[in-house]
């Protein structure tokens, strides 16, 4: 994310960094950055069945867009 996102900070290679980043987005929405204890992406679509799509880095030890659970996770706008 932070090679998508252009951030210098290195401490962005540490998910959680990325839970104080940006603005609350008062819930998830194509364009947010979702945030989970180890893992970071961004939305960017929705499925016809209503789940959300991230594309996201070392998932599954590459980038991948796929539909995935943002239970749990804190979304935030981009850009902050």
């Amino acid at each position: 994310m932070r090679r998508h996102l252009g951030v210098a900070n290195p401490a962005a290679n540490v998910a959680r960094w990325w839970a104080g980043y940006g603005r609350p987005a008062h819930g998830p929405h194509v364009g947010a950055i979702v945030v989970w204890r180890h893992h970071v992406g961004r939305i960017t679509g929705r499925t016809a069945d209503g789940r959300w799509i991230v594309k996201s880095g070392n998932d599954g030890h590459r980038v991948r867009e796929r539909p995935r659970s943002v239970a749990g996770a804190i979304a935030f706008r981009w850009p902050a």
